[in-house]
């Protein structure tokens, strides 16, 4: 049962003011006790949790959800009184591994409701953080979880007790975890998500990267302001004393630091991003591997502190650009939206702070490897590939789009993980013209990703008249997560739901046709409509395959006949012009 947990952390939150007088109870981690060698278990955040709400006006502890092993998922609130203010939710720990942010966090809000750093930000913006997004991850605790990184001593795993990555899971919204931060993002939509990692790859110098989002115009100044944001925390870590990079440090071609830095626009199946197509601000915090635990629960510290004192002079003028960002989302029905980006092929230099290197012959694996020497710092002048053309423009649809009775229950329980609205059509038979999407190519992955074998369709959409299943679904574009929503369903964005694989069956024959069967069909066929001859001698003449394969030319006429299956390759989401009722 979760009784024990919750209430107990629910009482010590709303009873935070009665006892801030008394006694407080230690906030120090275990990262600060060791110097930042070390870093606690989970019962540690469920302590401070607590603590922090009994010490605390304002504060509150709240359990948001339950993990797979059932471990309870906790947030820390602070919420001054006196008017309303929009919410800054920092969360840590997606990849256990990944920690200083679960230690820097309890430190730095420590210090923020001290008023010893940040000072004003409470009054203009409210906090919540959830420590450890990964409870069971972080409990499977060991000395050897990352070994391109320093420290702690310890340390939890990257993926989830069900082996998820949660960072790849906030549009399929698999594990009960992401589930429990999309209950938690809808019901306080923060304005700025502040989202706590260690990245790894090439040694250099360079200690902290800020990746902000969204990065690709949108035409509503959200990217702009993004870009700012990113400028802005990266002057002030700088005068802090840190090297601040403000895209992802991942070569271009891996291993291979000439090959430069390539700036992109993710889906968003990540959660920076996620925030982004639903037209909010996110930051990406990446300290460096490379650097000791301690060095990067600093660093970590300070771009909270640069983020959160941005907050408190630029926190309206976020909150302005994100509501001119909503209502430009209402606009989008009818018109060409770009909704996956590439970097294109133009580049311009940077200094880069890394160090020399050489390549070496290896005889373990038989080819160079590359070996940095830390003791020589070096400035590298690379490519910066900032420049990012459209991969994919949707035409959005005026109406929304049409999810087809069988697959209702299905997309209906993903529809409300991300608390977007439909309507259901119930027993809404009746004819009427829509887009559909025939595939015409289907590839599925040869491994499962990510608990799924994803499947990237060719194809388009034309206008059929069709009559709706038995409970279809209606889901209108004309809302708040309008671009989401196509991210769900344009079958050639990377994150479809047909490109997790949830629609396979669909690319499933049902039915069949014995050979003996097909011959006498064929023939009833030719003898029916005489060109159909010539068409099948021409479909001869061009493929050869087909010519020789006695299936293959039987399967030809079958395709072509009554008995087949019209839904076989007929995704079960289609577009609508119009607005659907019941």
């Amino acid at each position: 049962m979760h009784l024990p947990v919750a209430p107990l952390l629910g009482i010590l939150g709303l009873a935070a003011c009665a006892h801030a007088t008394a006694a407080r109870p230690s906030l120090v981690t275990v990262g600060e006790t060791s110097g930042y060698t070390r870093t606690g278990r989970y019962d540690e955040v469920l302590r401070l949790c607590a603590a922090y709400a009994h010490s605390y006006a304002g504060v509150a502890c709240e359990t948001i959800g339950h993990t797979s092993e059932d471990r309870p998922l906790v947030a820390l609130h602070v919420t001054r009184a006196g008017g309303a203010r929009p919410t800054i939710y920092v969360q840590a720990g997606i990849h256990p591994g990944e920690i200083e942010g679960k230690d820097a966090g309890f430190w730095f809000l420590r210090e923020l409701l001290d008023g010893t750093v940040a000072p004003g930000a409470l009054a203009a913006v409210n906090v919540v953080f959830v420590p450890v997004l990964n409870p069971d991850g972080h409990e499977r605790f060991g000395p050897n979880q990352r070994v391109n990184q320093r420290g702690p001593v310890e340390g939890g795993f990257r993926s989830t007790a069900t082996r998820q990555n949660l960072n790849r899971d906030f549009v399929k919204a698999d594990a009960p975890e992401t589930r429990a931060v999309l209950d938690l993002v809808a019901r306080l939509d923060p304005m700025l998500l502040v989202d706590l990692h260690t990245t790894d790859g090439a040694k250099f110098e360079h200690d902290i990267a800020i990746v902000t989002a969204p990065v690709a115009p949108r035409g509503d100044q959200l990217d702009e302001t993004a870009a700012a944001l990113a400028t802005q925390v990266a002057t002030r870590l700088t005068a802090l004393g840190h090297l601040p990079m403000t895209f992802y440090p991942s070569f271009v071609v891996d291993d291979d630091p000439t090959s430069g830095f390539e700036v992109d626009d993710p889906p968003p199946r990540f959660g920076h991003f996620y925030m982004a197509t639903r037209s909010r601000l996110a930051v990406l915090v990446e300290t460096h591997s490379w650097r000791t635990y301690r060095e990067r629960t600093r660093s970590t510290f300070h771009a909270l502190q640069a983020i959160f004192e941005l907050a408190t002079r630029d926190a309206t003028a976020w909150r302005a650009v994100e509501r001119d960002a909503d209502a430009a989302d209402r606009r989008l029905p009818g018109t060409m939206v770009p909704l996956a980006w590439r970097p294109t092929k133009q580049s311009h230099p940077i200094d880069f702070r890394g160090y020399a290197y050489a390549r070496q012959p290896s005889e373990i694996s038989g080819a160079p490897w590359i070996v940095y020497d830390e003791t020589t710092p070096q400035t590298w002048q690379l490519p910066l590939f900032d420049q990012l053309e459209p991969s994919v423009t949707i035409a959005m649809p005026k109406g929304g789009y049409v999810v087809d009775g069988g697959f209702a229950p299905l997309v209906g329980a993903i529809l409300d993980r991300h608390h977007l609205r439909y309507v259901r059509l119930g027993d809404a038979t009746v004819p009427r013209t829509l887009e559909v999407f025939r595939a015409t190519k289907v590839v599925p992955a040869t491994a499962s990703y990510e608990g799924h074998v994803r499947v990237t369709v060719e194809g388009t959409w034309t206008a059929e008249v069709r009559a709706l299943e038995r409970g279809a679904l209606f889901v209108p574009i004309d809302q708040p997560g309008a671009r989401l929503i196509a991210h769900l369903f344009e079958p050639t964005l990377p994150d479809a739901l047909v490109q997790w694989g949830l629609f396979a069956t669909v690319f499933e024959r049902k039915e069949y046709m014995e050979a003996y069967v097909a011959e006498q069909v064929a023939r009833t066929m030719l003898a029916a409509d005489p060109t159909l001859r010539v068409t099948f001698e021409a479909a001869l003449a061009a493929d050869p395959a087909l010519a020789k394969d006695p299936a293959r030319r039987l399967d030809w006429f079958y395709r072509r006949s009554p008995a087949w299956d019209e839904r076989v390759n007929l995704l079960p989401v289609y577009r609508t012009q119009t607005t659907l009722r019941p």
